[in-house]
């Protein structure tokens, strides 16, 4: 097998490795998060939420963000999701630009299903 093969491999697995390490660190945080009111914002399509969605959270799809970005507050916890992450990871982004600091990706929202 080429070298180049298996080194594409190796960093593929570390990558995903790395997210699935990031997305359980979130999820530890998500109680207290909740409890400091933090504010879970789906960055799916509207589509997409109304056909299932966290109860609680809001939806503000990553194209509106920028638009919407006034009805978070800076002040509290934000606590992203998506369909995979993705979004939520380019949102979450996004909002530290802007100057949120307390912004976190939890991927995707069923994670968030299992928190009150």
């Amino acid at each position: 097998m080429n070298e180049n093969i298996i080194y594409a491999f190796i960093a593929l697995a570390a990558f995903i490795a790395y997210k699935k390490y990031t997305t359980y660190q979130v999820l530890k945080l998500v109680p207290s998060l909740l409890k400091e009111g933090g504010q879970i914002v789906d960055v799916r399509t509207a589509d997409e939420f109304n056909v299932a969605n966290k109860k609680g959270s809001i939806n503000i799809p990553i194209e509106a963000l920028d638009s919407r970005i006034k009805e978070l507050n800076k002040k509290k916890p934000i606590i992203l999701c998506c369909a995979s992450g993705g979004r939520s990871g380019s949102a979450k982004r996004s909002l530290k630009a802007k100057g949120f600091e307390n912004v976190h990706n939890a991927g995707t929202w069923r994670s968030l299903t299992k928190f009150d």
